[in-house]
């Protein structure tokens, strides 16, 4: 049967391996099953953005991205022990602001992309020139600035280039730059540069350093997706096509989402060519369109695709099974 493994020390190795950049915070969204390993594990602090993640966290290791909840929710969450939160909008701004001003808070704002997929991304935050206006009027314990581009962010990383027209005008408001999420991970059809991403990471962090404003990240992605395998078993094969005991439904939404192809344990760049298709019929359940292996694959052998750790959330489509996440 089809299974997740996570090695608990890969994914503690991958968040110590950017301490020394800033804070790191883990999006609990991007698999909660890393998360708790995180929790235990190391001094992380945790991204939230519904009720129900809150039962994995501990309040004071909570970081919540309000996104319309109503007042009393919120009085309740400062009450548990809450004091961060992330807002984007000026309605939920007001609303926490009126519960307490004993918080550390992030205003989510939105600059410029640099991308012909702006379109798609480019509508969450406060517009940087209206948040210029009202930051100098927020009154709470810690202030910050958040900045998020988009998951598996490639090639836009000139971060203080872009945020140069608000910061100078707030640095001596904020205490903290959080860039979100965004950096990537190495896939079959997307490999970043990531150590020139992370020597940009150390450019940011060591010009915000001189200013006095501390970088908090949140690598979800960097952090999972390395720490985890699917280990699938081959249910059918024909006609050069490889069908599992798993689908991108129950086990891999990422490759729908975002277009990412898992690479497979063992390929070749030559041998024999396979399709590997989920175990449902729909036309999308395609895990690789081209695979070579050394050898002839058959039914009941393995397959094992490496790197399977972001958003691979179950669904409820066809009623498939919910695959199990086994810690090594």
């Amino acid at each position: 049967m089809a299974r997740f493994i996570l090695d608990k020390s890969k994914a503690i190795e991958q968040y110590s391996s950017l301490k020394h950049l800033g804070e790191v915070m883990y999006n609990l969204k991007t698999n909660p099953a890393v998360g708790k390993v995180l929790q235990k594990g190391t001094d992380a602090r945790f991204v939230v953005s519904s009720a129900g993640g809150l039962k994995h966290v501990k309040p004071a290791r909570v970081c919540y991205l309000i996104q319309g909840e109503p007042m009393m929710e919120l009085k309740n969450m400062v009450e548990s022990g809450i004091s961060s939160f992330i807002v984007d909008n000026e309605n939920d701004l007001a609303k926490l602001t009126t519960i307490t001003d004993d918080i550390e808070l992030f205003l989510r704002v939105r600059v410029k992309e640099h991308t012909v997929y702006t379109g798609k991304y480019f509508v969450y935050g406060i517009d940087w020139r209206r948040a210029r206006e009202i930051i100098p009027d927020i009154k709470v314990r810690s202030l910050g600035v958040h900045f998020h581009r988009k998951t598996q962010n490639i090639g836009e990383w000139d971060l203080l280039r872009d945020l140069q027209p608000l910061l100078s005008s707030v640095l001596s408001k904020i205490d903290k730059l959080n860039i979100g999420g965004g950096l990537p991970w190495t896939y079959v059809n997307s490999k970043p540069d990531l150590q020139a991403i992370l020597a940009k990471l150390e450019t940011v962090a060591h010009e915000l350093d001189q200013t006095g404003i501390k970088m908090v990240l949140e690598p979800g992605r960097y952090i999972a997706a390395p720490a985890v395998q699917l280990e699938t078993n081959i249910l059918n094969s024909y006609d050069n096509s490889l069908i599992i005991d798993a689908s991108i439904y129950n086990a891999a939404m990422d490759t729908y989402l975002f277009n990412i192809r898992l690479p497979v344990q063992g390929e070749t760049e030559q041998g024999h060519k396979y399709l590997i298709k989920g175990c449902s019929p729909d036309s999308l359940d395609i895990f690789r369109y081209k695979v070579f292996f050394p050898e002839q694959k058959n039914p009941g052998d393995t397959l094992t695709f490496l790197s399977a750790g972001a958003y691979n959330f179950h669904t409820n489509f066809a009623d498939l099974p919910k695959i199990k996440t086994e810690l090594v």
